[in-house]
């Protein structure tokens, strides 16, 4: 079954693995016990030591669904498991699939018939409930723990996301879809973004990315997340101990490689507005480059606020306060 039947499209789940034996067998339960089962998945290893490996390979042996798994004889990361498991999936949506969270029951069902009644969609993210290790919730949603604003939300629902995205990554893989054909565009994944992120900003440049304010899983936070949402309540403090210039040190590593994708993909005729680019470049590098005199540091990015680009390409006065501390 392809695009453009009239049959429903198939759904396919990506699932990776890594040392999470302990919460697999929850997450494998809730991908049965969906409303819309998915078509196929597959599962892919990262060199488990903990016994994951041979759990999925008995699993898939008396899954009721079609299931194929695999190992990396080497550890390669998250990243590049993810961009392997992937490209061995053949139906017309893909599930990116965490080793440690559940699914809701209308997962599957939910996100796929957005994409049947939109053709133009080409990712879809939503909502989660952050739950503890032992899946009790933690009385806060994922949007929430992100931060996302009204305005954000209005943005990535009207069309226009990559300007979002260019600030930061509102998409958690974890909840996320795509079509296959973005896969086109995508790979390979550059290692030093996030493959859910980058998985967003192709769809945002190529066509579109939205979003669905519904949980659609319990998003597991635990000490052993490769990636998770910091809950703490004290921020400020954190952001004053840091050390100075650490975090601009990681913000130019990404925006740097940000603009030079987004220049590959402009150079495919797939950016939707390659015009930003300049600006947004002036604004990475002033941000980079701080001077470190207080007095001169303080000029200078008032002089930057004035010119706007603090509220286009960065969290507006959040991103001042940071750079004014240089923290």
């Amino acid at each position: 079954m392809k695009q453009g039947d009239e049959d429903k499209l198939t759904c396919g789940v990506a699932l990776c693995t890594y040392n999470g034996r302990a919460y697999l067998a929850e997450q494998l339960a809730s991908l049965l016990a969906q409303e819309r089962r998915p078509d196929q998945v597959v599962i892919y290893d990262d060199g488990s030591a903990d016994g994951s490996w041979e759990f999925v390979q008995e699993w898939a042996q008396e899954a009721p669904l079609p299931v194929t798994v695999h190992r990396h004889p080497e550890r390669v990361g998250y990243i590049k498991n993810f961009e392997a498991a992937v490209q061995l999936l053949d139906t017309d949506l893909i599930f990116l699939c965490d080793q440690d969270d559940i699914w809701l029951p209308n997962k599957i069902a939910l996100m796929a018939n957005e994409f049947e009644k939109h053709p133009d969609l080409f990712l879809l993210h939503t909502n989660a409930k952050l739950v503890n290790a032992a899946a009790q919730d933690l009385g806060v949603s994922l949007f929430e723990a992100l931060r996302l604003s009204e305005s954000e939300r209005q943005a990535v629902l009207a069309g226009n996301a990559l300007e979002i995205l260019c600030r930061r990554n509102l998409v958690t893989g974890a909840t996320a879809a795509f079509r296959r054909r973005l896969l086109d565009i995508a790979l390979p994944f550059p290692a030093s973004l996030v493959h859910d992120e980058w998985l967003a900003i192709v769809a945002a440049a190529h066509g579109r990315m939205s979003l669905l304010d519904a949980p659609t899983i319990l998003y597991r936070q635990h000490a052993n997340n490769a990636l998770g949402m910091p809950l703490s309540k004290w921020r400020i403090w954190a952001l004053l101990s840091a050390p100075p210039g650490q975090f601009h040190k990681r913000y130019a590593a990404r925006q740097g490689e940000l603009m030079k994708q987004l220049t590959k993909l402009s150079a495919m005729n797939a950016a939707k507005a390659p015009s930003f680019l300049p600006e947004m470049k002036k604004h990475v590098e002033f941000r980079s480059n701080l001077p470190s005199g207080n007095l001169k540091r303080i000029a200078s990015i008032f002089s930057e606020w004035k010119s706007g680009r603090y509220h286009v390409f960065s969290n507006g006065i959040r991103s001042v306060a940071r750079d004014i501390v240089n923290r």
